[in-house]
């Protein structure tokens, strides 16, 4: 039976998800920020995005429990619980509406946002200081739709995470402890809205491999590479994975 299970999978997509998770986990390692945004629109035209947004919360909660161990005692909730919350209430109605949108649509729409984010970060837009609560609850709104559909959460929390006087530290620590929470709450969701098979858990353990060495060269690269220069070639690969996405569907 396991024979027949290895001999029906298709090892060449199976070394490109790899690539492009690893690719994904080098990214953060060295800038931060844009895994999700950079393996999506690489992996939707692969595997489709009803699959995509749940492999990557498997491969980000891997991701993410290497920090949490390392970082447990250093990570706080409280500059972040409401966004967090917010995104994991709203997160079932983001994954509902795969159910009723057209696939063309959410690429387009996706796309949009990796080239509008990028442009933004580029151009070092002001952002007001929000400092009333509500503010977290909408951005936390919004961050839970873009996780349930597109698997690009983080987008939404880092621009309202760029709204607030935190330093670097603060800042990553803030973000790690918002993932930390969601990444593992969201595939509950998606495990009880069914979006977990058995592709999907093997694309994840067979991209394991990937993951620990794109952790490995990131974390090399980190002391190497001038990150603010890594930052700028990132928000290019936004922008230019973006308008691939766009002219997938309407090229």
């Amino acid at each position: 039976m396991i024979i027949d299970f290895l001999t029906q999978l298709d090892w060449g997509q199976l070394f490109l998800i790899g690539l492009i998770l690893l690719l994904s986990t080098f990214v953060v390692r060295v800038s931060g920020f844009g895994g999700s945004l950079v393996a999506i629109p690489l992996l939707a035209p692969l595997i489709g995005l009803g699959a995509a947004p749940p492999l990557m919360n498997l491969f980000g909660a891997t991701n993410f429990t290497t920090v949490v161990i390392q970082k447990w005692q250093q990570l706080t909730f409280k500059d972040v619980w409401r966004l967090a919350l917010m995104n994991v209430l709203i997160t079932p109605i983001g994954i509902y509406t795969l159910n009723f949108v057209s696939e063309n649509f959410l690429r387009i729409f996706l796309g949009l946002v990796c080239i509008s984010y990028a442009g933004l970060r580029m151009l070092n837009v002001p952002f007001p200081k929000l400092e009333r609560p509500i503010w977290q609850l909408v951005y936390g709104f919004i961050s839970g739709i873009f996780s349930g559909t597109f698997g690009v959460g983080g987008v939404p929390a880092v621009l309202y995470a760029d709204t607030q006087p935190w330093e670097p530290e603060r800042f990553r620590l803030n973000m790690f402890s918002f993932f930390a929470v969601t990444t593992y709450v969201n595939i509950v969701t998606r495990f009880l809205a069914g979006q977990y098979n058995w592709q999907i858990i093997t694309y994840w353990v067979a991209s394991l491999p990937f993951l620990f060495l794109g952790l490995w060269l990131g974390e090399r690269a980190s002391q190497r590479v001038n990150p603010n220069q890594f930052k700028w070639l990132v928000l290019i690969l936004l922008v230019v994975l973006g308008g691939r996405l766009i002219y997938s569907v309407v090229g």
